[in-house]
């Protein structure tokens, strides 16, 4: 019988802010983002408490290589796990050099704290896989579907046993605020593209799963409606975004945020909860993120 546990690796001591996805099945274990290098201790004790030896998956699958899904994988290889990525990002697993450094030019001294150094995984482990390409673990199908917006290199992971229900979709349906039904959207340079993100909203919406199991916080039932918010915000966002350029940095950055915690009061979001997932890092990536999208300098 096969079962779904979500690990939540309480990065910087938040419930909800990064998530692992366990796919348990009667052939072996199947693991779903390896969240960043400094939240492995939470993530192996999530799996120790399932009788979960790191060694045992039989698969670690990757939605894209960001620092908060992929940062860990290399502790995975490591161990013997073959690690599945889109092909875009599978050099940099193999040579995160250029990646490492990217990182601590924006996070600085906050850098170690808050993701660890991704180590390269070794020869071998790192498995390139193409849009609709299959990955055979476990006993189970798990089906890559492309969808950028987010990131160039991103996939989802389609489960087609059980019914097909699940999906799990890293950022593409972008993250959720727990015990809340209300949307942030991570935009980062250099890859956010709209038009792109898009796209991959209405494949999402057109799939014929019943479930998007999301990296930030949670399983999403009402498809439907989440994408309708995820699109809508979006287009929002973008436009006031790209229409502020000229504002001056911290003002500008201001009156976003006040943008954001006006739209979470309608969805009832606590301020405490809103402080704590709302951070200036999340704006500024997304104010850069636009700006480089529409040809701005960052």
């Amino acid at each position: 019988m096969t079962s779904i546990h979500e690990v939540d690796l309480m990065h910087g001591g938040v419930p909800g802010a990064i998530s692992a996805w366990v796919v348990r099945a009667p052939d072996g274990d199947v693991l779903i983002e390896s969240g960043p290098a400094s939240t492995l201790d939470a993530l192996q004790s999530g799996l120790a408490s399932m009788g979960i030896e790191p060694m045992s998956l039989k698969a670690l699958l990757l939605t894209h290589i960001h620092l908060d899904h992929g940062g860990g994988a290399w502790w995975f290889a490591k161990q013997g796990v073959p690690v599945y990525v889109h092909p875009k990002g599978a050099g940099h697993l193999l040579d995160p050099s250029k990646l490492n450094r990217s990182a601590r030019r924006i996070f600085g001294e906050r850098f170690d704290g808050l993701w660890g150094e991704l180590q390269p995984c070794p020869e071998g482990t790192v498995h390139a896989v193409d849009d609709g390409e299959i990955v055979h673990a476990g006993g189970l199908r798990f089906c890559a579907v492309q969808t950028q917006g987010h990131a160039d290199h991103h996939h989802a992971w389609h489960l087609l046993d059980d019914g097909g229900q699940d999906c799990f979709v890293g950022d593409a349906a972008a993250m959720r605020l727990p015990g809340t039904h209300w949307i942030t959207i991570p935009m980062p340079p250099p890859e956010f593209r709209p038009e792109a993100w898009a796209r991959t909203i209405d494949r999402l919406e057109a799939g014929p799963w019943t479930r998007l199991h999301l990296t930030h916080c949670g399983t999403v039932t009402d498809i439907k409606g989440h994408l309708e918010q995820l699109r809508t915000s979006m287009r929002a966002q973008v436009d006031w975004l790209a229409a502020s350029s000229s504002m001056e940095a911290s003002e500008r950055r201001g009156a976003y945020r006040d943008m954001l915690r006006a739209d979470s009061i309608r969805h009832d979001v606590p301020e405490s909860l809103f402080n704590c997932h709302v951070s200036r890092g999340l704006l500024d990536m997304n104010l850069a993120g636009v700006d480089r999208a529409f040809g701005r300098a960052l």
